[in-house]
């Protein structure tokens, strides 16, 4: 007889307005119906993404921040629209992969997350390299979307 699969109680999906990211809230909605988790939807913010100039605005960096914010809300919307009873939105600034393994991670008592596999979840130049982060230094289960 097969054993069962782990049930997760909390999934942490980190999204931004990539399509990889689109597919990672997918999967994640998709896992926290299947097991009735409370799922924590996380973008992070990345200051060192805006130009010079822009980072030294306020009204740039506050407008760029906004834009996460509500897309944050959108995604909310999606999983609470698709059955997911417990949803709650991490706005996070930062370097996304230690942030996430370092911070959001033992802060919000995780045991799952999913990323896509370039979600640099920001714009990072180097494609990748958050998600095989946080694979590689996350104490948890990490599914990367393809």
């Amino acid at each position: 007889m097969m054993k069962t699969g782990k049930q997760f109680k909390h999934v942490l999906v980190a999204v931004n307005d990539s399509k990889l990211g689109q597919m990672a809230l997918v999967n994640a909605i998709h896992q926290a119906l299947e097991d009735e988790a409370k799922l924590s939807i996380v973008s992070v913010f990345e200051r060192d993404d805006m130009s010079v100039f822009d980072a030294m605005s306020k009204e740039k960096t506050h407008a760029a921040y906004a834009d996460v914010e509500r897309a944050l809300a959108r995604y909310k919307e999606i999983a609470e629209e698709a059955g997911v009873k417990d949803v709650q939105m991490i706005l996070a600034e930062g370097e996304p992969g230690p942030v996430i393994v370092k911070n959001i991670i033992p802060q919000y008592d995780v045991d799952f997350v999913i990323i896509g596999s370039h979600s640099n979840i920001g714009r990072a130049p180097y494609f990748g390299s958050q998600s095989s982060y946080v694979a590689n230094n996350a104490p948890i289960s990490v599914m990367i979307v393809r």
